[in-house]
This record gives structure tokens, C-alpha cells and sequence, in this order.
């Protein structure tokens, strides 16, 4: 059901990397993880607190290896893990689903394409936000959500793809939702799914039109050199919201997915997402955002598409592009959007990443090497987490064809011969048990994960000798599966290059290996050979 944008997958693609084609190479370093202000010389292995407070560390010492760490509070913000997949629900779906669940993901991102359920021509007395109007034929849109849900799966649903006679003007291309008809489908779907339809599971994640600041999917961007697009965008909001909460006060309204770079050119409009952010919510730019004008946007959650060009610690040229390195920019306009009141959230809103891959090589010849890939994926993960993020999601599960789609950024191989066959990647097990570990100050090293799913556990982190892993301390997570600590390396583990892994005790599960050396940054796009 997913829908397809007018230019071509492989312009799209090309598009998601640095627009200007020079990718900056500038390197951000490691989080140094300061002594606890209170217990500068600690000797008692202790997680550490989140990164977002870091007054919590305290150091870990060589001399308690085998004990345990006191119980883990909460770090702060759960982190899930989703897979954004646009490959239809088929005959193969309950496998593609146990694959995601193999992953290590909690959530599936899926489209309702709107022209697939809704009639190509109404009839007299067609009610468009009645989920039971006789116009509608939901079955495609069911038989996917139910077996994601049977798979043990929330879906995340993403609504777009309007048909002829709800695109303003009408005929307009798909690219140009009518927003009050936008808003009458949402209730429409939001009602079918709110649990109280016989057979219909309760949808409560709800996305709002993908990368609505690109004019790859949203039209006009700009209209005699003003942006129009940000009013197009908030209008759709505001009508989508009301349906969708009007339908379940519990379901959250997903904003943004926004375009990761600014471009401007003679085919393509995109604007920054960190300024189409601002301009949304009317607030300034600087260190300390005020309101420009008056706004409420009603949004739970703001999510973006941080695909980066190089590692996860590359820094985009353009300040206003969001990328893995710059995540926290993102959550910090959006923090302050709701500090003055242009967010209007009951809750406190989160930040999502809702899109995010590299091609790999192979199969891609311009992709990213499988072994480095594997790394980058641990390092997005945990970058996003250090940035407030609450969900994480990768594009996507499986490669297509390498030639017939710019796409081989799959979680998984693809089998010619179909996805049974398909084969994981060492990117599969870096997203589904992710783990980094970065040298500091007097042969310290901060280290960090999360267990497979989030479910918690005790793990020991261990390091690499000679021939066998040897133990260096063990972690209880927190409710969430994240463990987190500043550790002291043993005499003999080289304070550069040392090589250290965390393994899920019970289920004696590893993570892949994380090397204190990190292997240099790679002139890459997202998608390869695009």
C-alpha cells in the first residue's frame, strides 16, 4: 500500500544526500562522560545515568568485575526500535513480520494509501468520515494491520496518496491533499481502527503525510517566492488531529517525518527541516527560541528523516539540515515550541526518527561495507538516544533489486528466489542488540546498549583477549533495556584499540563487537548508487 512519488525512487534517493553534493567531513567526537561531581573516585560498578544527566556518573572499577550494579533507574525517555517497510503485507507478510520481530523491533511503519480504500468517484450521499460508508473498501488496509498486530507488532500508520477528487484542485496530482478532506478520511480510518469495531484491533500511532517540506510529496513549496507549504502543512495537522483524537483521546498524532535537507533547484523545492520546524510552530531561531506569532499546533509527537551522508558523525553543511549528528538541534526547537505554548500536547511531546538507513555493499557497489554499516547502525541508535529520541526506525527490511530500485538498504539480503530465503546482515544484528563503547580519560571507556525488543536483563560487557572474551563487568538494565556505564579497562586491553561486546545473560545473546578504534569516515550517501 505504500504510495509512490511522481519523480523517479532514484532522483528521490540522490535527493537524500547532501544536496549540494559536498558531504562535510567534519567528525563530531565521542560523549565524554564526566566524573560524578559526588563520587569522583567511586570504586563500585554503578550504570550510569542518562546522558541527559550527567551529574548521575559515577566511575567503575576493575576490582569489582563479577558483581552487580545496583539496580538501573530509568535513563530517561524509552527508546523503541520500528521498521519502516514499503513491501506489501502479501502472501509473505507473516514472514517479513517475523523478520522485523527477529530484528528486534517493537513497532512496523506501513501505509494506508488513501486513493486504495476511498472510491475513485463518490457517490450522492457519501459520508467520507463514516468508516462504514458503503464507498469504502478497507480489506487491503485490515489485512495488513491485523497481521501486524497478530505478529505481536504495533503499527504505525501513515496516511497519504489522495485520490483525484480530494487533491486541491482536484486532478492535481497526489502530492496536493485537500486538507479538510485529509481530515475527513483520518476520522474515517481512526474510527475503524479505534477497537471498538467487531474483528479491528485499537490503532493508537497515527502518521501525518510523509516529508511534507519536500515538493516530492507535498505541492506548491513555494508560491511566487513565498513558502506556503508550512500553512499547507499546519492546516492538514490541525484537521488531522482532531480526527484522530476526536476518535481516541489516547491515539498520538505523529507530525513531521520531515525531509532531512534543504533543496532548491530547478525541479526540486525542499525546505530545511529545522527551519520548516521553526516556521510551523512560529518560534525564532537562536539559543532562545520566542514565539513570532500565535499558533497551536496540536501534535504529540515531531518526527524527522535523518538520513546522513557518511557516518553518524558527520555534520551536515547546512546548520538547518538534520542528520544523526545534529538530532538534538531538532528536539530542542521542539522542546521549546512546547515551553511556549506553539505545541499543544497534553503530554510532554517526543521526537521521533521515523526513517533512517544507509545502502550496503554488497549489494550495493557504493554502499556502505557491511562491517562498517553493522558499527554506523549501533552508533545511529545510540546518538538518537543521547538526542531524546523515543523511536528509532530503519528503511527498510529488505533490499529490492539492485538495478530496478536505488533501495538496498535492507535489514535483510534479498533472496531471488523470495523472503524465505532472505538472510540477515550484520546491520540486522547491530539493530536488533546495539552496543558502543568509546575511549575516554585514564583508560575509561563509556559504554552503552540496549537489549534485543527492550525487554530487561543482566548483560555482561566483556573484552577481547587473545583468543577468548574475558568479563568486565555486569549491568542490570533499566525497565527499558538500556544499559549504560563508564568503566576502567584491565591492564593488559589496549586503551585504543580494544575490542568489547555486551552479551544478554540467560539467553547468552552477544552483541556484535564494537572496537575502541573507529574505522574512518566513508564520502557515502544514503543510498549508494542511488
Amino acid at each position: 500500500m505504500a504510495r509512490r512519488p511522481r519523480m523517479s525512487a532514484a532522483r528521490l534517493a540522490r535527493a537524500r544526500a547532501s544536496p549540494t553534493g559536498a558531504i562535510v567531513l567534519r567528525i563530531l567526537p565521542a560523549p565524554r562522560a564526566p566524573r560524578s561531581p559526588r563520587s569522583p573516585r567511586s570504586r563500585s560498578p554503578r550504570p550510569i545515568g542518562s546522558l541527559r544527566a550527567l551529574a548521575a556518573l559515577s566511575l567503575v572499577s576493575i576490582a569489582a568485575l563479577a558483581t552487580h550494579a545496583e539496580p538501573a533507574r530509568a535513563y530517561g525517555l524509552a527508546l523503541r526500535t520500528a521498521v519502516a517497510t514499503d513491501s506489501p503485507f502479501d502472501h509473505n507478510g507473516q514472514l517479513m513480520l517475523a523478520h522485523i520481530r527477529e530484528a528486534g523491533a517493537q513497532l512496523v511503519r506501513i501505509d494506508i494509501a488513501w486513493n486504495l480504500v476511498a472510491p475513485a468517484s463518490p457517490q450522492p450521499g457519501f459520508q467520507p468520515a463514516n468508516p462504514s460508508d458503503p464507498g469504502y473498501d478497507w480489506r487491503e488496509a485490515d489485512r495488513a494491520i491485523d497481521q501486524v498486530v497478530a505478529a505481536g507488532l504495533e503499527p504505525i500508520v501513515d496516511i497519504g496518496a489522495p485520490p483525484t477528487w480530494a487533491q486541491s484542485p482536484p486532478g492535481s496530482g497526489v502530492e496536493s491533499p485537500e486538507p479538510v478532506q485529509y481530515g475527513q478520511f483520518a476520522a474515517a480510518a481512526a474510527r475503524r481502527y479505534d477497537g471498538s469495531t467487531p474483528g479491528q484491533p485499537h490503532v493508537r500511532y497515527w502518521d501525518v503525510w510523509n516529508e511534507p517540506n519536500a515538493s516530492y510529496f507535498l505541492r506548491p513549496q513555494t508560491l511566487a517566492g513565498q513558502i506556503v507549504s508550512v500553512n499547507t502543512y499546519r492546516t492538514m495537522l490541525e484537521y488531522f488531529a482532531t480526527a484522530v483524537h476526536g476518535a481516541a483521546p489516547d491515539n498520538l498524532v505523529i507530525g513531521g517525518e520531515l525531509f532531512p535537507n534543504g533543496v532548491d533547484d530547478a525541479t526540486v523545492t525542499a525546505i530545511a527541516p529545522l527551519d520548516f520546524t521553526r516556521r510551523l510552530f512560529c518560534i525564532s531561531a537562536g539559543a532562545r527560541p520566542h514565539r513570532i506569532c500565535t499558533v497551536h499546533v496540536p501534535v504529540d509527537v515531531w518526527s524527522v528523516h535523518p538520513y546522513t551522508s557518511g557516518s553518524p558523525t558527520t555534520v551536515p553543511a547546512n546548520p538547518d539540515n538534520i542528520w544523526l549528528s545534529n538530532l538534538s538541534s531538532l528536539t530542542a526547537a521542539v522542546r521549546s515550541a512546547q515551553r511556549l505554548g506553539a505545541l499543544a500536547a497534553p503530554r510532554s511531546a517526543q521526537v521521533w526518527v521515523t526513517e533512517s538507513s544507509w545502502d550496503s555493499n554488497p549489494p550495493d557497489p557504493r554502499g556502505v561495507p557491511v562491517k562498517i554499516e553493522q558499527r554506523w547502525v549501533a552508533e545511529a541508535i545510540y546518538r538518537s538516544w543521547v538526542s531524546g529520541i523515543g523511536v528509532f526506525t530503519w528503511f527498510s527490511l529488505r533490499d529490492q533489486a539492485l538495478g530496478a530500485s536505488p533501495f538496498q538498504s535492507g535489514l535483510y539480503f534479498e533472496c531471488s528466489a523470495g523472503v524465505a530465503c532472505d538472510t540477515p546482515k550484520p546491520s540486522e544484528q547491530a539493530f536488533r542488540f546495539p552496543f558502543v563503547a568509546y575511549g575516554q580519560r585514564r583508560r575509561h571507556v563509556l559504554i552503552w546498549g540496549r537489549t534485543p525488543a527492550g525487554v530487561p536483563a543482566t548483560v555482561q560487557v566483556q573484552w577481547h583477549a587473545g583468543a577468548r572474551w574475558r568479563g568486565l563487568v555486569k549491568l542490570r538494565t533499566d525497565g527499558d533495556g538500556i544499559f549504560t556505564a563508564r568503566v576502567a579497562l584491565p591492564r593488559r586491553a589496549s586503551a585504543t584499540t580494544a575490542l568489547l561486546r555486551a552479551v544478554r545473560l540467560g539467553a547468552v545473546e552477544p552483541s556484535p563487537a564494537f572496537s575502541l578504534q573507529p574505522p574512518p569516515n566513508l564520502a557515502v550517501t544514503p543510498f549508494g548508487a542511488g
